[in-house]
Parts: structure tokens; C-alpha cells; sequence
């Protein structure tokens, strides 16, 4: 969810999480299926990792 200073939401709007909170554990936005909700994804593969 994305969240606006004094803007009021409902109690379980944010059981989602809030996006800032993905943003700093790494994850990217990935895609916007409404203007409040955003899909984020972490890739935990980094480069040069074999399988």
C-alpha cells in the first residue's frame, strides 16, 4: 500500500504492509494493479549464483 501523511485508512488496509517498509528490505515494485496497491518481488538469486 502506499500511504499519504494525514490520510486517513481503515484498519485492515494495512495488513498488506506498507511499501516504503519492502522498499527498504530490498524488494522492487513490480507492478500497480490500482493507484493505492503495488505488487513488490525480491529476487533472492544474485548474479553469479549457480544451481
Amino acid at each position: 500500500m502506499i500511504t499519504h501523511r494525514g490520510k486517513e485508512i481503515t484498519w485492515g488496509e494495512m495488513h498488506v504492509g506498507a511499501r516504503q517498509v519492502f522498499e527498504d528490505a530490498g524488494f522492487e515494485e513490480v507492478s500497480r494493479p490500482t493507484a493505492r496497491r503495488v505488487v513488490m518481488r525480491i529476487d533472492f538469486e544474485q548474479e553469479g549464483d549457480a544451481h
